[in-house]
């Protein structure tokens, strides 16, 4: 008999500021090459088919809002999504200090368990100002000091690092349900 696995669908949404290149990272992933003039973004849905350890998945992308006044209908979206990836410009201070002031805040009160990934995009375009860029001991204290569950810095001009941005994101959503079926077997047993 031959076994097919199942295909299964894995949801997750993208925040950050606005122009941080949020939009670009899923282009790249689903392989739209277009590289258009910055329009800020509402709310767009990307679906693209991927392998994964052995294992197929129908990869949700929700691609959500940068600008802070449309809260509410960006957390439409979170409670249905199983992982967040969270951008920041590795040549823009201000992305990065919003990760901390808005974005793991908004994240935290609606979904405190839900993994998120750090994602520091422009890899290929670090400014001339020293001062402005983030260093990697900054953003190695937010993921301890928050519980962000991996960091992968990318260039989706150069195609750098996008796929592995992905492969994080499945991860992070088999290493959870993992840990929370060892969190059900470990309460029923203590029963």
């Amino acid at each position: 008999m031959i076994s097919h696995k199942s295909e299964r669908t894995v949801t997750c949404t993208i925040v950050g500021d606005g122009m941080v290149g949020k939009s670009q990272i899923c282009k790249t992933f689903i392989g739209d090459l277009t590289i258009e003039d910055y329009e800020a973004t509402v709310t767009n849905e990307h679906s693209v088919l991927t392998q994964f350890m052995g294992d197929r998945y129908t990869l949700r992308i929700v691609d959500s809002s940068g600008q802070h006044d449309y809260k509410d209908i960006r957390t439409l979206s979170y409670k249905k999504s199983e992982v967040f990836i969270l951008c920041f410009n590795l040549s823009d201070r201000d992305s990065f200090e919003s990760i901390e002031t808005f974005w793991i805040p908004e994240i935290r009160k609606l979904c405190k368990k839900t993994p998120v990934i750090l994602v520091a995009t422009g890899k290929d375009i670090q400014d001339n100002d020293e001062n402005n860029n983030v260093s990697k001991e900054e953003y190695l204290s937010v993921m301890d000091k928050y519980g962000i569950d991996a960091y992968v810095e990318c260039s989706s001009y150069n195609k750098e690092e996008v796929n592995e941005v992905f492969e994080d994101v499945l991860l992070s959503v088999i290493k959870s349900k993992k840990k929370r079926l060892s969190n059900i077997f470990h309460h029923l047993l203590a029963r």
